[in-house]
């Protein structure tokens, strides 16, 4: 079997659970990334590449998320490595990064804090983007920032990951003040777990999608600690549900934050809040 043959299988099988497009651009995805050939390759595939294409094509139909079975997610340019302990990163996030560039350069910003960082791909990417930043990273997963760890010297960046629990206001002394706080929160609720696809529900990190009881948890915190524990000045921007978007607003707003500002994403939906102390 070549590369184009186990292609055109693998896009056929994948209509059972997709539609034709999403099917064609997963096998195609796949088959350069686990062969390292273009998809519409005459090669002939090895004993042990066809064990593996019977893998992952297992592994698809099980509703696996293709960049778990792959083992990388495109995000703004790169390639990061990604495994169930980290979401896999959503156009819409490079929209925040694109977003963050545009603020660290304007103001001439000096430090970043990403809160939740996840695989890293938010620190990171704007780290290969700018010079002589100072960029940290949290998370309370371990296995999510080893990945992060991982990504960081993958694409030969310098970002400092600390692993604390954020919600944990007595740990908020130990972060450090910075110019921009970003991120991107878990903000999807229990009502709205209906209407998500298996691929996202049975195999993405639950923790890094769902908040329990209040939506504008993460936001209460993430305005409290720029209240309390950076200067004036600091810059907030974070990632939102688009149903949420006047909530978060006034959380911010009640919190002290001012100059907030609601933007919507290139789909027009409320996606993204800035703000600043």
């Amino acid at each position: 079997m070549t590369a184009r043959e186990a292609y055109e299988v693998l896009s056929t099988q994948l209509t059972n659970i997709y539609d034709d497009r999403e099917s064609s651009t997963i096998a195609r995805y796949l088959v350069e990334d686990l062969f390292s050939k273009s998809f519409w390759s005459e090669d002939e595939l090895s004993t042990e590449e066809l064990i593996l294409l019977d893998d992952a094509t297992e592994r698809l139909m099980g509703h696996e998320p293709w960049q778990y079975v792959g083992g990388y997610a495109d995000f703004y340019g790169c390639k990061f490595k990604v495994d169930p302990s980290v979401l896999i990163p959503r156009p819409e996030t490079e929209e925040l990064v694109y977003l963050a560039l545009d603020i660290i350069k304007r103001e001439k910003l000096n430090s970043v804090l990403d809160i939740g960082t996840g695989s890293g791909i938010i620190p990171i990417t704007i780290a290969k983007k700018t010079e002589r930043l100072r960029i940290y990273a949290v998370d309370i997963s371990k296995s999510a920032l080893e990945k992060a760890r991982e990504n960081s010297k993958l694409l030969e960046t310098n970002v400092e990951f600390l692993e604390t629990d954020f919600l944990n206001s007595g740990l908020w002394s130990d972060l450090p003040k910075v110019d921009l706080v970003i991120s991107n929160p878990p903000y999807i609720t229990a009502s709205e777990k209906e209407q998500m696809h298996p691929n996202v529900l049975e195999h993405e990190p639950h923790i890094a999608l769902f908040v329990q009881f209040d939506a504008m948890e993460f936001y209460k915190a993430i305005a409290s600690f720029v209240m309390d524990h950076q200067d004036f000045g600091c810059k907030v921007l974070v990632e939102i549900n688009e149903n949420f978007g006047t909530e978060v607003c006034d959380t911010f707003r009640t919190a002290g934050l001012k100059n907030i500002v609601l933007i919507k994403d290139l789909q027009d939906k409320n996606r993204i809040v800035a703000a600043e102390k």
